[in-house]
C-alpha cells in the first residue's frame, strides 16, 4: 500500500496533474489493490513534491523506518550535521 501525505491534494487533481488517468486508479493503489511501478511512484511523488522514500516508508514497521520517518522535518544541514556526527 503506497501511503500518501495528507496534504489537500485530492484525488482527481492528482490524477490529472499526474497524467495517471484517472481517481479510481489512485483509489486501486492507496488500498493494495493494484501494484504500482516505481515510474508510477516517482510521478506521484514528484507531483506531492516528496521523496519517493517518503511513500514508501511506514513508521510502524520497524526502528529503520521510524528514524526515516523523523528526518522528514529535518533540514538538510541537520541532516548533514547528524551524518557527520555518526561518521568513524
Amino acid at each position: 500500500m503506497v501511503r500518501c501525505p495528507s496534504d489537500g491534494f485530492r484525488r482527481p487533481k492528482l490524477a490529472y496533474e499526474s497524467e495517471l488517468g484517472s481517481k479510481g486508479h489512485l483509489s486501486t493503489l492507496e488500498k493494495g489493490l493494484a501494484r504500482p511501478t516505481v515510474k508510477t511512484l516517482q510521478v506521484i511523488a514528484d507531483r506531492l513534491e516528496v521523496k519517493l522514500l517518503d511513500l514508501v516508508t511506514f513508521p510502524d514497521e520497524d526502528d529503520r523506518a521510524k528514524l526515516i520517518d523523523r528526518t522528514r522535518g529535518m533540514s538538510a544541514t541537520e541532516i548533514r550535521r547528524m551524518l557527520k556526527g555518526r561518521k568513524k
